[in-house]
């Protein structure tokens, strides 16, 4: 379509709305009242002062050029204005207004009008006629330059412009290209992910599309930053802003962190090296333009920073075992700090020197314990903490320890996104390499490098160091998942309603179980149930959990029951303080702590779990 020069349009918007009251443009207006009408068919909302400005005693007409001298004069109304005097006729806040809403304001409010007039009105707008008006229409579209945006980005420039909300197409932390995932995300106007009851509407709506129109000839140069206006068939031009996404996220992380001190950190005479893996994902033009052209780290620091639509072929998920080129790299010893992202670069890993890991848990509580190193959190000040339910209580120590609020939440950044709007959250995190804070609302991996990164600056230690420090004081949750995929959904969820029906049993609660020189005894066994402390909703079923005096918990999730079939994940979380012990390897340490765990179920189920859940899942029970 063919793109016009503001003057053009402006001649265009003032042609509309004078044909829409005369029946030429050399008709001339006779009356003040001719002028109201034609200004606010232009979408101007003058004042009884402004046209008798316009339309002094003893005017006896005036002409279309005339009216266009004035409507330059007038200021448009702007959308949020328009969008909150709709709202006002929106009595039950459904983003509609329907007829009998208003018929009742312009029947019976400031100059009435007929309810002849009214249904000639509402008529003329109700362009599908499903007998609601949709206010908020579209109008203005904001795309990240080459269709290039990570999901934190999302967020910031969502928050930053005010947008009713964004759409975000990705495959998260999955195999992507034509043959690999493939998802659409809706985030709304807090920058955070649609709550269920958004979705849900989405998807009923969607049942009940009978047709959807496009625009093919609508051509838009991702690659050019700017504004590109488009004529389509709507009261208004429809705009399509390219922007340079890196630069907005870059510029709220400037006022998060002291760039100086980073700086100094990654390019001063006593800098560290540190090696950062994009894994093809959207976040490697941002690690390249903060961390490498900003903050002066050398170019080669940050590797596979091209965004890829298949990730290289590679899975972009940041563990151990997919990021296994970054592990084997920090191994040698050359670098102090390696990390790793996710495809669109919500996730992150942390490792130290000579592949030291940093357990995701652990993470988020090194970053809790050391909050003021960061200065936005000087001025915010800290409201709370908060992690996921089966995320390990590594986090619940510190926020003990500084006496901070600290919230325990079912899966899903949006439970975060409703404490954070409600000033009750600052930092949170989730077992699932997932990191954030208020900032924006959504996880944010760059981020949470750079948060470690300002850890470093101020305690000028090591990554290693500093976690060994971190559990002398606060001690060691030492934590592991097992993921079994695509089991038979029957025997999935018998397993999980016995074993509910065995936690139930009074008799369970106290129980005792040795290992060595130390012992668990069962305080509290349930199906975990959140309320949320903000609205008052009730999230119920979320996991089983068995937890000990000590803190340390065993819990069990279901999902996926399918035609793919269940997925049932194991979380264990033992707790250490300990100071001769808290330096062992996870896996050695858990195999020690819960031998009676580990030999009658961790390695029976990787064998029978397959087969028969309901049988072996009993006699783990029966051990008890």
């Amino acid at each position: 379509m063919m793109q016009r020069s503001e003057e053009e349009r402006f001649y265009m918007t003032c042609r509309a709305a004078y044909l829409s009251v005369f029946r030429s443009s050399l008709v001339n207006m006779t009356s003040k009242d001719q002028l109201c009408s034609v200004l606010q068919q232009a979408g101007r909302n003058p004042s009884q002062k402004a046209l008798d400005k316009y339309w002094p005693p003893g005017t006896k007409k005036l002409h279309f050029d005339d009216f266009c001298e004035i409507l330059k004069k007038e200021k448009a109304a702007e959308p949020d204005q328009l969008m909150r005097i709709f709202k006002k006729f929106d009595a039950n806040c459904d983003g509609y207004i329907s007829h009998e809403e208003l018929s009742r304001i312009l029947t019976s409010s400031g100059e009435k009008m007929l309810p002849k007039e009214v249904d000639e009105i509402f008529s003329l707008a109700d362009v599908n006629k499903d007998g609601k008006l949709d206010y908020a229409e579209i109008g203005r579209l904001v795309i990240g330059q080459n269709g290039i945006m990570s999901t934190p980005a999302v967020s910031c420039v969502i928050r930053k412009i005010k947008a009713i909300g964004g759409i975000i197409l990705t495959a998260s932390h999955n195999p992507g290209g034509p043959n690999g995932d493939f998802g659409i995300k809706f985030n709304i106007s807090s920058g955070g992910p649609a709550p269920e009851g958004i979705t849900d509407k989405i998807f009923q709506i969607s049942k009940s599309l009978q047709e959807y129109h496009i625009c093919p000839e609508l051509k838009v140069d991702l690659s050019i930053i700017g504004k590109q206006t488009f004529e389509v068939d709507t009261f208004k031009p429809f705009t399509v802003e390219i922007v340079d996404s890196v630069e907005s996220y870059a510029e709220m992380l400037r006022d998060i962190f002291d760039f100086a001190a980073l700086k100094a950190l990654l390019s001063g005479p006593n800098h560290i090296n540190v090696r950062l893996d994009a894994m093809h994902g959207v976040v490697g033009p941002y690690v390249k333009k903060i961390v490498c052209e900003e903050l002066g780290s050398p170019a080669n620091s940050a590797v596979n920073c091209v965004p890829s639509e298949d990730f290289g072929g590679h899975h972009p998920d940041p563990n151990l075992t997919y990021a296994a080129d970054l592990v084997n790299t920090m191994k040698g010893g050359e670098y102090d700090l390696g990390a790793a992202f996710d495809g669109d670069g919500d996730r992150n890993m942390v490792l130290g020197k000579h592949g030291f890991f940093v357990n995701p848990s652990d993470s988020v509580a090194v970053i809790g314990a050391n909050i003021t190193s960061i200065p936005y959190f000087q001025k915010t000040g800290v409201k709370g903490l908060a992690r996921s339910m089966p995320t390990s209580g590594a986090l619940d120590n510190v926020a003990k320890a500084l006496k901070m609020p600290l919230y325990e939440t079912p899966t899903g950044w949006k439970f975060f996104g409703n404490l954070m709007d409600a000033g009750k959250l600052s930092l949170c995190g989730e077992e699932s390499f997932g990191t954030g804070s208020d900032h924006i609302r959504e996880k944010d991996g760059l981020w949470a490098v750079l948060a470690w990164l300002s850890i470093l600056a101020t305690r000028k230690q090591s990554v290693e160091d500093i976690m060994k420090d971190h559990w002398q004081k606060f001690g060691r949750n030492f934590f592991t998942r097992y993921d079994y995929e695509e089991v038979d959904s029957d025997a999935a969820n018998k397993m999980i309603d016995h074993l509910q029906t065995t936690m139930s049993d009074k008799a369970f609660l106290g129980q005792k179980f040795s290992s060595g020189d130390k012992t668990y005894q069962v305080e509290k066994a349930d199906n975990f149930e959140y309320t949320d402390p903000v609205d008052g909703s009730v999230s119920k079923g979320q996991g089983l959990r068995i937890i000990f005096s000590d803190g340390s918990r065993i819990i069990f999730r279901l999902s996926g029951t399918g035609s793919a079939g269940a997925t049932i994940r194991l979380y264990i979380d033992s707790y250490e303080k300990d100071p001769q012990k808290i330096y062992q390897d996870p896996q050695v340490n858990l195999v020690k702590s819960y031998p009676f765990f580990h030999k009658i179920f961790v390695l029976p189920l990787h064998i029978l779990l397959q087969k028969n859940i309901y049988l072996f899942i009993h006699s783990f029970i029966l051990s008890f």
